[in-house]
């Protein structure tokens, strides 16, 4: 690989490689025939049976121009509704087609659900527990209103156990938010 092969940087997942969304491993990209170190272990969205996929080809678009994929269900946006005929919340369109179709997902047990805040995507950032959220409770709230027993919630929430905390922050003004799956 030249210098020119940097790996790339994702907007709203800058922690993909740390978080294990990509493995390295000597792969042949399916997507662009190239020898490439890291090979993609988040979900994609398509009808191919896609095994080998380099960042690179996440990050320019061509993974999911080639087989019409997403690496975030368009519909588990927030505030997206699945119902073309529904409106939708008012998202910036851009971040919105950068995170389906430009951007690693993130894994989940059931399936993840992109968070938004000022009208524009969140930057995921990473799986959490109890302890993690604790000094983010002022602020995350609002996300938990559906889980009245708080301290059961910062027992049981682990970054990789059967109760799992995902991490978002909006990019405009700061704000955590949290997205909770179970399995």
């Amino acid at each position: 690989m030249s210098a020119s092969s940097a790996l790339p940087q994702f907007t709203f997942n800058p922690n993909a490689y740390t978080l294990g969304l990509f493995e390295q491993k000597d792969i042949t990209c399916e997507c662009c025939q190239q020898p490439r170190p890291y090979n993609y272990t988040g979900p994609i969205y398509c009808e191919a049976d896609v095994e080998d996929l380099c960042p690179w080809c996440i990050a320019d678009g061509s993974a999911a121009a080639k087989w019409d994929a997403e690496f975030q269900d368009w519909a588990s946006v927030e505030g997206n509704s699945p119902d073309p005929a529904e409106a939708s919340a008012p998202i910036n369109a851009a971040s919105l087609e950068e995170v389906v179709s430009r951007s690693p997902g993130y894994n989940s047990w059931q399936q993840g659900v992109w968070l938004t805040h000022c009208q524009d995507m969140c930057v995921f950032l990473g799986y959490v527990g109890g302890e993690d959220i604790r000094p983010l409770l002022p602020e995350l709230r609002p996300d938990l209103q559906d889980w009245p027993n708080e301290d059961f919630l910062l027992q049981s929430l682990s970054a990789d156990g059967g109760l799992t905390g995902y991490l978002f922050q909006c990019r405009h003004c700061g704000q955590h938010r949290l997205h909770i799956d179970c399995d």
